[in-house]
């Protein structure tokens, strides 16, 4: 009889894992309940369904690449421009993904993959977190991301509503969530520091080039490569 540990004991995949995992998004709840309400009352106001908004949220399931593609919102859809957008803002998820391969690596693909559908930045930064302090079941990061998606997803819906009520959501300010949304995490960026700030600052420059020199939307499609570029160079090892 082999005394080497099995790989269910190696990289569990558990129920405890799923729960302690959604014990722990439940601290983001709030906030995404209102980021969610907002991004469902923008998208009432760029003319999406409820059905359209709420797959648009249920499947992109990034509130950054929503955000940024409903401003490229237009009619016709430039989808182009949408497209590569939301490729461009989630491109961070390449590296934030590869951060956790001691837990994924070894486990079946619907797992893995399964999981990381479900990964966004806060739901991220717990995992790695739990990462850090030793403990290995993966099944954490799904509790997480399925109990944020079933908070996401209903208040985006609930926005979308209220938006179809609200008229313009100018009056109340609720346009500026977008712009308050990028605003705080340019406040974490520079708050680690200069090189941590320094792809925000590529990003915002060159989006800014951009917009100045090119109509329509890719500006915001250019500066997020572009911050994305600068971000992953800053992790190639040097020989």
């Amino acid at each position: 009889m082999s005394d080497t540990p099995d790989r269910a004991t190696l990289h569990p995949f558990t129920w405890q894992g799923f729960l302690a995992g959604a014990r722990a998004g439940l601290v983001l709840v709030p906030t995404l309940a209102l980021y969610g309400f907002a991004f469902g009352v923008m998208s009432e106001t760029k003319g999406l369904s409820a059905l359209e908004a709420a797959l648009f949220a249920g499947v992109v399931y990034s509130g950054g690449a929503q955000m940024a593609s409903l401003q490229a919102w237009a009619d016709p859809l430039p989808l182009l421009a949408v497209v590569l957008t939301t490729a461009a803002m989630n491109a961070r998820y390449l590296l934030m993904g590869a951060t956790l391969r001691s837990w994924y690596a070894a486990l079946p693909a619907w797992q893995s993959y399964g999981s990381l559908f479900f990964m966004g930045d806060a739901n991220w930064a717990l995992a790695l977190r739990e990462q850090r302090a030793g403990r290995t079941d993966a099944a954490f990061m799904v509790g997480t991301g399925l109990s944020m998606w079933f908070i996401w997803v209903p208040a985006t819906l609930a926005g979308h509503s209220f938006g179809a009520l609200l008229g313009d959501p100018e009056r109340l300010g609720i346009d500026f969530l977008i712009a308050a949304f990028f605003a705080a995490i340019a406040v974490t960026f520079f708050r680690a520091g200069g090189a941590t700030a320094l792809p925000l600052v590529v990003g915002v420059v060159v989006a800014v080039s951009v917009e100045r020199l090119a109509p329509g939307p890719w500006y915001m499609m250019a500066g997020a490569l572009a911050g994305s570029i600068v971000g992953g160079l800053r992790h190639v090892p040097r020989s």
